[in-house]
C-alpha cells in the first residue's frame, strides 16, 4: 500500500503541553510582559519628563507589585517546558509550532529583561537630551559610569557643565564622587569645570576626598583642581531651599498625577532626615 506523501509524518503522535501549564503559561507571558513594558517605560518616558528614576520603585509599593512574581515565575515554566520538550524528542514526538512560539517569546523576555543598564536612555538619546531634566541625567549617568549615555547627551547638545535641579551637581561631581577615571577624563576633555561648586559649596575634589577615591582626587589635583568646601551656613542654606522647592513643587501639583504626588511627598521626607542628620552631626 502506498503512503501518502507526509503521511509518515502525520502518523508521528504530536506532544501536547498539559492544560494547566498553557494556561500558567499564558498568564506569566502576558504578566512579565506587562511589567517589562512598565520598567521600559519608566526608564524612557518618565525619565526624560522626571529626571533619573528608581526603576520599579512605585510599582514595588503599590497593587502592581503583584507583576513582580511573573519574572520570578517565567524561568520555572521555561524549563519544565524545555524538559518537557526534550523528553518528547526523545521520544520521536512530533512538538507543535505553538510550543516552539512560546519558548521563543519567553527567551526574548529573558533578554530583554538582561539589557545593560543605560540601554533605553542611549536607545532615546535625542529625547533625554531634550528633557528639562537633562542636566539629572547627564550627572546621574555620570555617576552611574555610564560613560555612552555621558557622551551621547554631550554630543547632542547637553552642556558638560549642566547641573542637576537638586543639588546643582554637574557630572564632575558625579564623577569625582564615583572615582570614575575614565568618565573624568572624557569630561575634562569637554572643557568641564574642574572646580564647579555646587549647592552646598563643595568642588568636585572635595567630594572625590570625601569618598576616599584617592585615584580620582590624584588626577584632578594634577589638572588644576582645588580642595572647596562649604560652610556650615551654606550647606544649611542649601538644604532650607532644597526642603522648600520641593513643597513649592507639591503644592503647585496638587491636580497633577498622583504618583507624582507620592514621588515628591518621599522626597519631601529624605531631605527632612537628611537636614535633621545635618542638625545631630553638628551639635
Amino acid at each position: 500500500m502506498n503512503i501518502p506523501e507526509g503521511g509518515a509524518q502525520s502518523a508521528t503522535p504530536v506532544a501536547r503541553l498539559s492544560l494547566w501549564l498553557r494556561i500558567s503559561g499564558t498568564m506569566i507571558f502576558f504578566g512579565s510582559a506587562t511589567l517589562e513594558a512598565r520598567l521600559i517605560w519608566e526608564q524612557t518616558v518618565w525619565t526624560w519628563e522626571r529626571g533619573p528614576q528608581m526603576v520599579g520603585f512605585s510599582l514595588a509599593h503599590g497593587p502592581g507589585a503583584i507583576l513582580l512574581v511573573f519574572p520570578l515565575l517565567l524561568p520555572v515554566w521555561t524549563v519544565t517546558v524545555v524538559a518537557l520538550t526534550a523528553r518528547s524528542k526523545i521520544r520521536k514526538s512530533r512538538i507543535g509550532p505553538g510550543r516552539l512560539v512560546a519558548l521563543a517569546l519567553a527567551v526574548s523576555l529573558f533578554l530583554v529583561g538582561e539589557l545593560p543598564d543605560g540601554f533605553w536612555q542611549r536607545a532615546f538619546i535625542s529625547q533625554m537630551a531634550a528633557s528639562p531634566r537633562a542636566g539629572d541625567l547627564l550627572m546621574y549617568a555620570a555617576y552611574k559610569g555610564d560613560l555612552g549615555t555621558v557622551r551621547g547627551l554631550v554630543s547632542h547638545g547637553v552642556p558638560v557643565n549642566a547641573v542637576d535641579k537638586s543639588y546643582w551637581k554637574t557630572a564632575m561631581h558625579g564623577a569625582a564622587a564615583k572615582g570614575d577615571l575614565s568618565m573624568l577624563r572624557y569630561l575634562v576633555s569637554q572643557g568641564a569645570d574642574i572646580n564647579a561648586l555646587d549647592r552646598s559649596g563643595d568642588s568636585p575634589l572635595e567630594l572625590a576626598i570625601s569618598a576616599n577615591q584617592a585615584e580620582a582626587a590624584r588626577f584632578l589635583t594634577e589638572n588644576g583642581a582645588k580642595r572647596i568646601r562649604g560652610d556650615d551656613s551654606q550647606r544649611r542654606k542649601a538644604i532650607d531651599d532644597q526642603v522648600g522647592e520641593t513643597i513649592e513643587q507639591l503644592n503647585r501639583s496638587e491636580d497633577a498625577d498622583p504618583q507624582l504626588q507620592k514621588d515628591i511627598k518621599r522626597a519631601n521626607r529624605d531631605e527632612e532626615i537628611q537636614r535633621s542628620s545635618h542638625k545631630d552631626e553638628t551639635q
